[in-house]
C-alpha cells in the first residue's frame, strides 16, 4: 500500500556561525545544508517521488512518496532551500509567519518570498504572529488567520490555500474558520502517513519534523514510512498531547524547554 509522508523542516544552516545566528530556541529543529542535501539524495537513491504541494489535496499521484514542507518564513529557505530545490527540479510548501516577513532579523523579506513563488514553490500562512491559535478565542484565531492570508496574497499575487498551524495547535473551529477563509489544506504536527489519493478538501495532513538530531538511518527509516517506526513516534505523540492538555500550552513549553535545552516545540 502506497503511503505519503510529509516532511516538516524549519531553519536550514551551513557553518556554526549561521548556527549561532539562529534562535536557541529553535536550533534543535534547524538542520544543516550538509544534511539537508544529503537527504535529497536518499529519497532520490530509494526512488521515493517527492510531490509538488501545489497538487495538495485531490491531485497527488499514486506513486507520490514525500511532500517537502518549510516553517516560519526563515531567511535561509531562500538562501538554502531554493536552489538546491531547484538544482533537483523538486518544489516544496513554505509556510511564513506573515509578521515575521521583512521585520524580523534572519526571516526572508517579501521580495524574497515572492521570488520563490515565482519559482514554482508554494507559499502558504504559519499565521500572522505564530500564536497559537487554541490559546486565542475562536474570534482571535479567526483573525489571524483572515489577516496573514490577505497579507501573503497582497505582497505575493497569488492566492493563500494552504495553512501550517503555529506549533501544530489547532481546534476543530479552527479548520471550519480556516476552510471558510478560503484554506483548502491544513498541516499540523500530528504524527502519520497518509494515502496519497484519498485526500479531500479540508484535510488536516500529519508531518514529521526533520530535527539536527535526524541520522540518515532514521531518515530513511521516517521517509520510507517504516509502520514501526510511526507506531512508536505515535505513542509519543500522544503521551505528550495528554500532558500539553493537563498543563495547558504555556507550562508545557516552559517545561519542554527545560527539559529539551531550549528547543521549542515544532511547528
Amino acid at each position: 500500500m502506497s503511503r505519503l509522508v510529509v516532511l516538516m523542516y524549519h531553519a536550514l544552516y551551513e557553518g556554526e556561525d549561521e548556527l549561532r545566528s539562529i534562535d536557541a530556541a529553535d536550533r534543535p529543529y534547524a538542520v544543516s545544508v550538509a544534511a539537508f542535501e544529503e537527504q535529497l539524495d536518499i529519497l532520490d537513491r530509494r526512488g521515493l517521488t517527492v510531490a509538488d504541494p501545489a497538487a495538495l489535496p485531490g491531485g497527488l499521484e499514486r506513486d507520490d512518496r514525500i511532500v517537502l514542507t518549510f516553517d516560519d518564513g526563515h531567511a535561509s529557505h531562500h538562501r538554502h532551500a531554493l536552489p538546491r530545490l531547484l538544482e533537483r527540479g523538486l518544489r516544496a510548501a513554505f509556510f511564513v509567519t506573515s509578521d515575521f516577513i521583512g521585520n524580523r532579523p534572519g526571516f526572508c523579506n517579501w521580495s524574497e518570498v515572492r521570488e520563490m513563488a515565482e519559482q514554482g514553490m508554494v507559499i502558504g500562512s504559519h499565521g500572522r504572529t505564530h500564536r497559537f491559535l487554541d490559546d486565542l478565542t475562536e474570534e482571535e484565531a479567526r483573525a489571524e488567520l483572515r489577516d496573514t492570508k490577505a497579507t501573503i496574497e497582497d505582497h505575493v499575487g497569488r492566492a493563500v490555500e494552504q495553512l501550517s498551524f503555529p506549533g501544530g495547535r489547532f481546534r476543530p473551529s479552527d479548520v471550519e474558520a480556516g476552510f471558510d477563509l478560503g484554506y483548502r489544506v491544513f498541516h499540523s504536527s500530528r504524527v502519520g502517513v497518509h494515502r496519497p489519493r484519498r485526500l479531500p478538501e479540508g484535510a488536516v495532513l500529519c508531518r514529521i519534523a526533520v530535527r539536527q538530531s535526524t541520522t540518515p538511518r532514521q531518515f530513511r527509516v521516517i521517509a520510507s514510512a517504516s509502520p514501526t517506526w510511526f507506531l512508536r513516534a505515535r505513542a509519543i505523540g500522544g503521551a505528550k498531547t495528554v500532558a500539553r492538555r493537563a498543563l495547558g500550552n504555556g507550562l508545557y513549553h516552559a517545561l519542554y524547554e527545560r527539559v529539551s535545552g531550549g528547543a521549542r516545540a515544532s511547528g
